[in-house]
């Protein structure tokens, strides 16, 4: 060997360099378990980054728990949701990960803040869907601090996550506000904001770039009540009834949220179906059929499936584990007509 040859690297050198024993690099370089999440990962980057002369892509690992933290699948976006996660647990079944989803059966802060605590006890890393609240930001910013966290369709800023995965909600809300004030024309008229929750910072955003958009390029466009629909499609229907009863001559319902149907079945109970303007989030079975009627006059998606795996796929590169996958971070926002449908699954 010459002295310019570069001498191979060992797993001396990655101990150092890793700044942990040598027994330490055996016990993960052999997947005989027993090390720190933190330590396994600067075990493995540091064997990447020297090089280290053996198959790195077949080292055995442990397995890793991905804890999620969401609402129950009882509306269409959760659902795809759920099958985006058994998707990814399918699809990244040869880098051991787990999905282990914890649905959150009460939405006051301090029940969030024990779910998630229960859920990351014996996990190497979460995936929230929830609003934003000091005490439920707290939390997160107290796990973030012993695992990767990422932040899914709503973000969560300030918490040390290590990620938010969704589309630009901002966006979404502008585009909804194009949508409205072009299908109402020039004649413009009054419109109804139905949100899902207020404290999700998700859609406090939309609803702001709906009216940025509706005050700049339509003025005639007038939002006379923004209401909370708290997610739940009954109530979504009698907020739509109650707003028709306010406002007779309502034109435009711009739903931010879930809870289509409950607007649909309101909007065909008063014949106003044909009449009234409706934009909404996520295509699903509901929305296809209400797209097909003619009930809903635009979706804007934003593939909760794709979020889902993408979620699961930033976890496993934080952990130095090649998923084999590169999706986008930023979720395209798609818009849907009744004519542009893609084909059912």
């Amino acid at each position: 060997m010459t002295n310019t040859a570069r001498r191979k690297s060992s797993m001396a050198d990655v101990a150092k360099a890793a700044g942990v024993s040598e027994a330490t690099v055996d016990r993960v370089l052999n997947g005989r378990g027993g090390v720190a999440r933190d330590k396994e990962a600067r075990v493995l980057e540091w064997a990447r980054k020297l090089k280290l002369d053996r198959a790195l892509g077949n080292v055995p690992a442990r397995w890793l728990r991905v804890a999620i933290v969401m609402e129950h699948p009882s509306n269409p976006y959760y659902l795809n949701l759920k099958h985006g996660f058994e998707l990814a647990q399918q699809s990244f079944e040869s880098q051991r990960v787990i999905c282990v989803v914890t649905y959150l059966d009460k939405f006051d802060p301090a029940s969030v803040v024990q779910t998630i605590a229960r859920a990351t006890q014996k996990a190497d890393a979460l995936v929230v869907v929830t609003y934003e609240h000091p005490d439920i930001s707290a939390a997160v910013r107290k796990v973030s601090l012993s695992m990767p966290v990422v932040t899914l369709a709503s973000d969560l800023p300030g918490t040390g996550r290590i990620a938010y995965v969704g589309i630009d909600n901002r966006r979404a809300g502008r585009v909804a506000g194009e949508l409205m004030g072009r299908f109402l024309g020039e004649p413009g008229g009054k419109v109804l904001v139905i949100t899902g929750m207020h404290d999700f910072l998700g859609h406090e955003e939309r609803e702001n770039g709906f009216r940025s958009v509706l005050r700049r390029w339509f003025p005639r466009c007038d939002i006379v009540q923004t209401v909370e629909s708290r997610e739940d499609a009954t109530r979504t229907e009698r907020l739509t009834r109650d707003a028709f009863a306010r406002f007779p001559d309502l034109r435009g319902i711009y739903n931010i949220s879930v809870g289509d149907e409950g607007v649909g079945t309101a909007l065909k109970g008063l014949g106003r179906s044909r009449s009234t303007v409706l934009v909404g989030h996520e295509l699903s079975d509901v929305s296809r059929g209400l797209l097909i009627e003619g009930t809903l006059d635009a979706v804007i998606d934003q593939n909760a499936t794709g979020e889902a795996v993408h979620s699961i796929e930033l976890i496993l590169r934080h952990y130095h584990r090649e998923p084999g996958v590169a999706l986008p971070q930023q979720i395209p926002v798609t818009v849907i007509l009744r004519e542009n449908l893609p084909p059912a699954d």
